[in-house]
């Protein structure tokens, strides 16, 4: 056997350590995105395709036949790459594959599967090669499109501008796209390819903007500048010469907001649904207890802050805790899509039947310059009883017989004797309580008012500090236990054993809304990290002069020092 050398066992040992902190490090649970570089296209073009795999994809690699429907594989690269920052680690397998339209129109790429992960097909839209113009002879020349049809006002027009160049050249620069009147999102970063336009190899600078008019009118958008140096690469002491192209402006007729949109948020998109569901079957619904109805939108060429809040009717047999509303846009070559997502709680008051009125969301489809509305309809709940915690007492059964004569014998026999053990005992006990309390300096006076008096007070104190423990753990559910357990026994009033008969209790606006908040938290699905369990316990302290006394006294140091 050969023993490795001291050169060998220095270069394995830190191999050898690095797999093991390789294994130790949590690593994210592995995903397949595919990704390309344009989804519009011509013939003639290219389309660069790139598959990206995180996780460990070793020396495999997705099967690509389901390209072959469509697409002509020109070229297929891969590459790997690990990163580690602060304690966590990234790692992942990219294949980037160049891909050749077979045929004009809507072609699909497939969804692949690699290791139990699947990515999302993907469309792309292929036109016919563009003609050869008398501006495919110059070295530089524009070519820009603009959402066509009527405009109106903060709809999404969608700008594309093309820089088209002959020649090579240094130092590209295209002048800062800005609109007057308007709001310019850019979707994407500027792209750079190369196209075929009758035979010929054609460099193309790509750029794609969302335009919002803010006002009604004439809006302008304005010429696009682009300037480079075309150098001689045969000549270094030469410095070339600088060539300027410019594009022409372009003016639109923005519309305003049509007569006939109802009185509602003016919501101009090309798509928008409204879907909706619930934490519990319509047929398992208690009084009592909570369920939580989500909402959801989704809509095209608006942003998520376009979309307001979701109107929901409120019914008398139901109590509502709404929760925080989750905004989202996402962003491609067709411009935005925004998602909406929103939550409430609702707990059923009363038992019987609930109908949950239909909800309607007027918007304006551009596609059609129309109103249309996105439509929930009504449902009908059947509410249950809430299930009652008292145990049902337990019956003899009727067909049951008892000999009375052996129960008295038995009872004589065995229970007597104890019975009167445990007489003698209760009385040696009451002597010795009676002789106590002679001794006592007071004449033993423990009169029922001083005692309960004397107990109040203690469970007040304990009830209040473990309102102030439960506060400032910011437990919701911990909070609500401790102030009920407190609050009938601070006001003396043992009818206080829900959240809502305290709130009604105190006066003060703000701890309404705090305890409000508080029991809304509950029924949230999600955790609310702006919740803060200290202030509601510095309302409960002003509220009430005794808890700062109890505090003192405790020689408890303040909660905001």
């Amino acid at each position: 056997m050969v023993k490795p050398s001291h050169n060998q066992r220095w270069y394995t040992l830190p191999v050898t350590l690095m797999a093991l902190l390789l294994l130790a490090i949590p690593v994210r649970a592995a995903e397949l995105l595919a990704s390309v570089d344009r989804k519009e296209i011509t013939k003639s073009d290219v389309v660069t395709l790139q598959v990206r795999y995180t996780g460990n994809a070793g020396f495999s690699s997705p099967e690509w036949s389901g390209l072959d429907k469509s697409f002509d594989i020109i070229s297929q690269n891969r590459s790997m790459q690990f990163n580690m920052a602060n304690g966590n680690s990234t790692s992942y397998t990219e294949w980037t594959l160049s891909l050749a339209p077979k045929s004009t129109g809507k072609l699909t790429i497939p969804a692949f599967i690699f290791d139990k992960s699947r990515s999302e097909p993907i469309t792309v839209n292929v036109t016919d090669s563009p003609k050869a113009t008398n501006a495919s002879n110059e070295e530089f020349y524009f070519q820009v499109e603009v959402s066509g049809g009527t405009h109106y006002v903060q709809e999404q027009l969608l700008y594309i501008e093309k820089l088209f160049y002959t020649v090579n050249h240094e130092d590209p620069s295209l002048s800062e796209f800005a609109v007057t009147d308007a709001q310019v999102q850019a979707l994407g970063e500027p792209k750079q390819y190369i196209t075929v336009v009758d035979g010929q190899r054609i460099g193309v600078y790509e750029r794609r903007y969302a335009i919002f008019p803010e006002v009604a009118g004439e809006l302008v958008i304005p010429g696009q500048r682009f300037s480079g140096r075309i150098s001689n690469r045969y000549d270094r002491f030469n410095r070339g010469r600088t060539a300027t192209v410019v594009s022409k402006p372009i003016k639109l007729n923005v519309q305003p907001i049509p007569k006939d949109y109802p009185q509602a948020p003016w919501l101009p998109a090309s798509n928008l649904k409204i879907e909706e569901s619930f934490s519990k079957d319509e047929k398992s619904w208690k009084v009592g207890e909570p369920v939580t109805r989500s909402f959801k939108i989704t809509a095209d060429g608006i942003s998520g802050s376009q979309i307001p809040p979701i109107p929901t009717p409120e019914v008398s047999q139901l109590r509502y805790y709404p929760d925080q509303t989750n905004q989202d846009t996402q962003m491609d070559e067709t411009g935005l899509h925004a998602t909406v997502a929103q939550s409430v709680a609702l707990v059923p008051t009363t038992a019987g039947r609930i109908v949950l009125p239909e909800l309607r969301i007027p918007w304006w489809n551009t596609r059609l310059n129309t109103v249309e509305y996105a439509v929930l309809p009504a449902r009908t709940i059947q509410v249950a009883e809430a299930v009652s915690s008292i145990p049902t007492p337990v019956t003899a059964p009727q067909d049951l017989t008892v000999n009375s004569t052996e129960v008295e014998t038995n009872t004589t026999n065995g229970i007597w004797p104890w019975i009167c053990a445990l007489l003698v005992i209760s009385n040696i006990g009451t002597l010795a309580l009676l002789w106590f309390l002679r001794a006592r300096p007071n004449g033993g006076d423990i009169s029922p008012r001083k005692q309960g008096k004397k107990e109040n007070s203690v469970t007040v104190e304990g009830n209040w500090k473990e309102v102030r423990i439960a506060c400032q753990s910011s437990s919701p559910k911990y909070m609500r236990d401790a102030i009920l357990r407190w609050a009938p026994v601070h006001f003396n009033d043992p009818t206080l054993l829900t959240m809502d008969q305290l709130i009604q209790h105190y006066q003060d606006p703000k701890i309404k809304a705090a305890l409000a908040e508080l029991d809304a938290q509950l029924y949230s699905q999600q955790d609310n990290s702006a919740f803060n369990g200290n202030a509601l316990l510095t309302l409960l302290k002003k509220e009430d002069p005794n808890s700062k006394k109890k505090n003192t006294k405790e020689g408890l140091a303040p909660l905001y020092p």
